[in-house]
């Protein structure tokens, strides 16, 4: 049968009525940027997650060079973030100027650890942004109490576990501001490479957030020293921004989408129980959720030894696990000018060694499952022998 990691003709399948019918309606108006579909959409992500205000970006790098922009954070400035993420994260801090410092994760987990985050801490630090990997929301209270007790920011970034719970409630809305990329492979996805969010409850950080978004457009204000007869418009450059639109297209198809999000988290987590209960007697380190968490598994995450034995042999038996964040941030070359070495984060690069993770998406049944871990067994037997 097969075990693909996503499905994503299955899912275009299971609502392509609608989905034809809003890409139609898009193009015969004639508008695609900053219509209707995506003021719509932006204000539906916002409430599903729990936020006041949301702004649509291109792409989840966007979504944070312009988070922080619009903080304020720049050139000088210090972000941590955690070390076994995508490049787009510290990429995206240092296209503002500011610079990436990274801390080790959790063991359990594989989520950033609070405990590491005070020693990270400088006179320049200005945020501390963590991410819900691998589809489970971290341990938000603590990292969001340290930086506040040290006034920092808190930056969410929902980006892989859109539809997860913490105490119940829906990842999105709990830091300052939080960010989303919806492109591709992600849990909530565009069509194609092009989608991210910006969330918060502050209505000033919004504002700037689109006029750095919308090439540094903002409404003409009196204080703006312009010529009465050059004033007619309304509108100003006033910083140097970018071109970052979501396009009608996709905001059509997201919001679509977005409706089905509960079904397909309740979903995730099913096929993601079935898992835990069918490896519970096979060699492997299984994923650890927090008492407090509900994952939305964006891959169903196994620690192995010989991993690379064991990825090859699934794949070529048709299991089309997946090697994520690899190597841990700290390694990759664009990064040696911070100074990192091998061994400076010893539980990200231990992990980095051992992880894998299966496929799991709403449209996959039980047998795919179950197809999954039989395969898996067979390979690591035929590994051991």
């Amino acid at each position: 049968m097969g075990v693909p990691w996503m499905d994503h003709n299955a899912q275009y399948q299971s609502m392509k009525q609608e989905i034809d019918a809003a890409m139609q309606r898009v193009i015969a108006s004639g508008t695609y940027i900053l219509d209707e579909e995506v003021e719509a959409f932006e204000q539906e992500f916002a409430l599903y997650c729990g936020s006041a205000h949301g702004v649509s970006v291109h792409c989840g790098l966007d979504a944070i060079r312009v988070a922080l922009l619009s903080l304020g954070i720049g050139a000088g400035d210090e972000v941590i973030t955690v070390v076994n993420g995508c490049p787009s994260v510290p990429l995206a801090i240092a296209h503002t100027g500011a610079t990436p410092v990274f801390v080790d994760i959790d063991e359990a987990t594989y989520n950033i650890d609070p405990e590491k985050l005070e020693s990270a801490i400088t006179d320049r630090t200005k945020a501390i942004l963590a991410l819900h990997s691998y589809g489970a929301p971290c341990e938000i209270d603590a990292v969001r109490s340290v930086a506040h007790r040290f006034g920092l920011t808190f930056i969410e970034d929902a980006s892989l576990a859109v539809g997860a719970r913490y105490d119940g409630i829906r990842v999105g809305g709990f830091g300052d501001v939080s960010v989303a990329s919806l492109s591709k492979g992600k849990i909530l996805t565009s069509y194609g490479n092009g989608a991210g969010m910006i969330l918060t409850d502050d209505e000033s950080v919004a504002d700037r957030a689109r006029m750095y978004a919308r090439y540094g457009f903002r409404k003409l204000d009196e204080s703006d020293s312009i010529d009465s007869s050059l004033k007619r418009g309304g509108w100003v450059c006033a910083v140097e921004g970018y071109n970052s639109h979501l396009d009608a297209l996709q905001a059509a198809v997201l919001r679509i989408k977005l409706r089905r999000m509960d079904q397909w988290a309740a979903t995730r987590l099913e096929r993601g129980r079935l898992y835990d209960r069918l490896l519970e007697e096979v060699d492997v380190i299984r994923p650890v959720i927090g008492e407090r968490a509900l994952s939305v598994y964006r891959g169903y995450t196994v620690r192995v030894r010989n991993r690379y034995d064991v990825l090859d042999a699934l794949r070529s038996r048709g299991v089309e696990a997946m090697m994520l964040f690899l190597p841990p941030l700290h390694l990759q070359p664009v990064w040696s000018r911070l100074g990192y070495r091998l061994g400076d984060f010893p539980v990200a690069e231990r992990v980095g060694r051992e992880i894998l993770s299966l496929p799991i998406y709403p449209e996959m049944s039980e047998g795919h499952v179950e197809e999954a871990v039989s395969t898996l067994r067979d390979c690591l037997q035929s590994d051991a022998s």
